[in-house]
């Protein structure tokens, strides 16, 4: 019992080093964005596609309390969100 314990944190500890890892992919593309202003090559198609797949991804995380999965998934919200303001703000110059 107690191995069996151990090894679900070290599952979840990847769960939430994987998670995290995958959320924080967005900073470079949020922080280019915001330096060079250029949006013309971000599809609005993969960013709606990405907020349904992140919608998903949390609804299922919550129905299940699957915490590793569901705090890199709020994390994530919060990056593509800026990333869509961003691409709304910057495509209208």
């Amino acid at each position: 019992m107690c191995n069996e314990v151990v090894t679900n944190k070290t599952v979840d500890a990847f769960g939430y080093i994987g998670g995290i890892i995958l959320s924080v992919c967005m900073i470079p593309q949020i922080y280019k964005i915001y330096k060079t202003k250029n949006v013309e090559n971000i599809s609005y198609i993969w960013q709606i596609m990405y907020i349904i797949g992140i919608g998903f991804h949390l609804y299922y995380s919550i129905y299940y309390k699957l915490l590793p999965i569901l705090i890199p998934t709020v994390i994530e919200i919060c990056f593509i969100l800026t990333h869509f303001v961003l691409m709304i703000i910057y495509k209208k110059r």
